[in-house]
């Protein structure tokens, strides 16, 4: 909260101030809306209340009843929140007070607005409404102070508010049109399923029906169907059973992963405005919408996990400052585009740095030491089985389980752990390529970051035990951008000062103890 006092006019004198911005409120709609969250958990409960009604107690009805109160409760604080909340936006700051028992005076000023974002659920869309939130850049940013939320204003007036904002103009200008940089392409949709959001969507479902089914206390087992289906399966053999099960959960991991897909990235535009920021649109149902001036742009970061880097595909994530890296894959601001061919990506990552190229396309990188090799695979071959024999011993302890399947998970688990190290050693690299610092490492997801240079803000030396033996170091690139950090790891301690040293001369340097030359 920001506490502001006028200063004293000196006496004799009546200064004229800048005409005063109108105070404004929040669109009355959002009464209405607040109790959307409360949609989708109804929807479902009333629809297992009327399929299983024959099954249904006195405990369903409480819950029902329950549900009821609570939407009453969230109508009314929004009613109070619309009645008490005002803002504007004035030449020097963005204001807002609210707050009925507990007064809440913000003011931030214009010069520190770093990001302004618009974000739409299908509920403000239906009712015309979007919320804005300005963002100062902070890295610690989760306090009311870094961050202000204009959440119930009519789209309209959002978009106006927006590009007010980022312009530091004023209202009335007519902007210029943008340069389009990327488009949705709907053959992207094929990578979808190869993604970990898949396989978390059909466990979330799962998850969340058996919690419903237990929330109204029903029981599957007095249901006709859910016998039918039951006897069905125990009559087919093991294999075949555990076949029909894999094939309806993959099947309903595919068609989930194509729906979150085209929920998320409808729309999807990435265009580069003329007053020199980059504006990202998507979303079907939910409309997100992120802006973000060029100035701060540090860097991306090409994330490719196993499925996807078996076709030739990945993600890419924008380095900003101001721009937060949190989130799911669904949610994060960062992201610039969907699973995407390799070619999209370096096209639309050259595109985004200004560059002729992009540099991770064409980056030569430096192979890391032997002993990195060495660490890796003692990782894979030696802890790793160690690790899975330890439940599997477990389980034979408590009886389940027979002796066989505690070598049986060793071996498998160093048989892939072998050719997994031997891939993460090969995935270690890094290089100067132009203005950028490039680092490559990662097996099961593998990230290539490429930093501009004249963004790193410091180094960090850490050793363990183990690397101090072999000689290693991680070396840690500080900045300001993304996670805060760019991590090369397992470098070879005298090698990778030099590199520090020719990624920002005249850092490293003055810290380096030089052997003394051997006397004669």
């Amino acid at each position: 909260m920001t506490t502001r006092t006028k200063a004293p006019e000196a006496p004799g004198r009546a200064p004229a101030p800048p005409a005063a911005q109108p105070w404004q409120r929040l669109h009355p709609r959002m009464i209405v809306v607040s109790v959307s969250w409360l949609v989708g958990p109804a929807l479902p409960l009333l629809g297992a209340m009327f399929l299983a009604r024959d099954l249904l107690n006195a405990h369903g009805w409480i819950v029902l009843g329950s549900y009821i109160v609570v939407a009453g409760v969230q109508a009314a604080h929004e009613w109070v929140r619309y009645r008490t909340t005002r803002f504007r936006i004035t030449d020097g700051e963005v204001e807002l007070r609210s707050g009925l028992l507990f007064r809440t005076d913000k003011s931030i000023p214009r010069d520190r607005v770093r990001s302004a974002d618009l974000t739409a659920n299908p509920v403000h869309r239906l009712f015309g409404l979007a919320a804005v939130k300005v963002g100062t850049g902070e890295h610690t940013a989760r306090g009311e102070d870094d961050e202000l939320v204009l959440d119930g204003i009519s789209r309209e007036q959002a978009l106006q508010f927006r590009a007010l904002l980022l312009n530091r103009g004023t209202p009335g200008t007519t902007p210029a049109l943008p340069v389009p940089l990327a488009r949705l392409r709907w053959s992207w949709a094929r990578y979808a399923p190869l993604t970990v959001t898949s396989l978390a969507g059909v466990v979330a479902v799962v998850t969340g029906g058996s919690k419903l089914l237990d929330t109204l206390g029903l029981d599957l087992g007095g249901n006709r169907t859910a016998r039918d289906v039951w006897s069905w399966l125990c009559a087919l053999p093991l294999p075949a059973a555990v076949a029909v099960v894999a094939a309806v959960l993959l099947s309903l991991g595919v068609a989930g992963s194509l729906v979150t897909f085209a929920e998320a990235w409808y729309g999807y535009r990435l265009e580069r405005e003329p007053e020199g920021s980059l504006h990202l649109t998507r979303g079907l149902l939910t409309s997100r919408s992120v802006s973000v001036a060029e100035r701060r742009v540090c860097g991306v970061e090409f994330s490719r996990p196993l499925p996807l880097r078996a076709v030739a595909a990945g993600r890419l994530t924008l380095l900003a400052t101001g721009l937060g890296g949190t989130g799911t894959r669904l949610t994060n601001p960062a992201q610039l585009l969907p699973p995407a061919p390799l070619d999209s990506a370096h096209q639309v990552t050259a595109d985004v740095l200004d560059e002729a190229s992009s540099p991770i396309a064409h980056a030569a990188l430096r192979g890391h030491p032997r002993p990195a090799l060495r660490r890796r695979l003692v990782r894979g071959c030696l802890l790793a089985p160690a690790g899975a024999a330890a439940p599997a011993g477990a389980g034979v302890a408590l009886g389940p389980l027979p002796w066989w399947t505690v070598p049986l998970a060793a071996a498998v688990t160093a048989a892939l752990g072998y050719p997994l190290a031997r891939d993460a050693y090969r995935g270690l690299g890094h290089a100067l390529v132009g203005d950028y610092l490039v680092v490559r490492h990662g097996t099961f997801v593998r990230r290539t970051v490429a930093l501009r240079r004249d963004r790193i803000v410091g180094w960090t030396g850490r050793q363990s035990y183990a690397q101090r033996r072999a000689g290693l170091c991680t070396l840690t690139a500080t900045t300001a951008a993304g996670r805060g950090a760019v991590r090369i790891p397992d470098v070879d301690v005298a090698d990778g000062l030099r590199f520090a040293e020719e990624a920002l001369p005249g850092l490293i340097g003055p810290f380096r103890v030089r052997e003394p030359a051997p006397s004669r």
